[in-house]
């Protein structure tokens, strides 16, 4: 099962890539949450999400909790996206009864405040990506309210709790960007990239290059560090003509292209790493 199709890392935030928060192994499953107060999140940009995360963690940790990190594990927004708290294999303080055995997943709704199609989607994402065999939950879903007398996670979410909504197969494929996320299009086409110009500066330190997450500490994966930078890479690769998706994350399709692009010019080694010399030619090789 692939991962969520709008999974945000702890990085993407800002955030350290592991959370300080002590190592547990949750295989019970997921238990939904939600806020006391209407936020009003799916009605706006998803830049206010990406806000609303930044400042839970804030109160989580400040003075008023004092908690090692963001309480939950995880977020589903009202736009279809899962945003990494805690992440795979850390304690929560979310559910007493319930930290160490089950994941934790806010609706970041209030009492009034819609749960949209796609926010149900990206929970049935995360539960199904949470049953593959490295975290291996069960597929049992709970409410906050079934482990303390609370109101949490809401009568509306607890109802889909309840009926079985968050367990139906979850739709898989749709990572296009939200409407506010897309960039307003050109006026006009834009010009044929023009080889020979000054590539910008490679944005790894020496030794580095843009590789496999799965690699060895000198390659970074967009997945934790640098997502822009790769994405700014892989927009150049797409002007050149190649069929590659920008979304500054090193998968099977940037190393494909990346394999090809070197054997095409000649470029030493053909690894499929993106390393100082194909991140220049991607700027100054011909276009053949």
């Amino acid at each position: 099962m692939p991962e969520p199709d709008k999974l945000q890392w702890r990085s993407d935030f800002g955030w350290s890539p592991y959370s300080p928060a002590a190592p547990a192994n949750p295989r019970s499953g997921l238990v939904v949450h939600y806020d006391s107060t209407d936020q009003g999140l799916a009605d706006k940009p998803h830049a206010a999400c990406v806000s609303y995360w930044n400042r839970t963690r804030a109160f989580h940790t400040g003075p008023s909790r004092g908690w090692a990190d963001i309480g939950y594990s995880w977020g589903c927004c009202g736009h279809g996206y899962v945003m990494e708290g805690r992440g795979l294999f850390r304690v929560q303080a979310a559910q007493p009864g319930g930290n160490s055995t089950y994941y934790s997943c806010t609706l970041m709704t209030g009492p009034k405040d819609p749960i949209t199609a796609a926010q149900v989607n990206a929970v049935r994402q995360l539960r199904e990506w949470l049953m593959e065999p490295q975290s291996s939950i069960s597929g049992t879903v709970r409410g906050h309210r079934d482990f303390v007398s609370t109101s949490c996670p809401g009568e509306k979410a607890y109802g889909m709790v309840r009926d079985g909504t968050f367990r139906r197969a979850a739709k898989w494929g749709d990572d296009a960007p939200d409407a506010d996320e897309r960039p307003a299009p050109d006026p006009d086409p834009p010009p044929p990239p023009v080889p020979g110009t000054d590539a910008p500066p490679f944005p790894l330190p020496s030794g580095y290059a843009f590789g496999p997450r799965s690699g060895p500490d000198w390659q970074v994966s967009g997945y934790y560090s640098h997502r822009e930078d790769l994405r700014r890479w892989q927009r150049r690769m797409r002007d050149r003509g190649w069929v590659i998706t920008p979304d500054g994350l090193y998968g099977d399709q940037t190393e494909a292209v990346t394999r090809a692009f070197q054997r095409e010019k000649d470029l030493g080694s053909v690894d499929g790493l993106i390393g100082v010399e194909t991140w220049s030619a991607a700027w100054t090789a011909p276009i053949t």
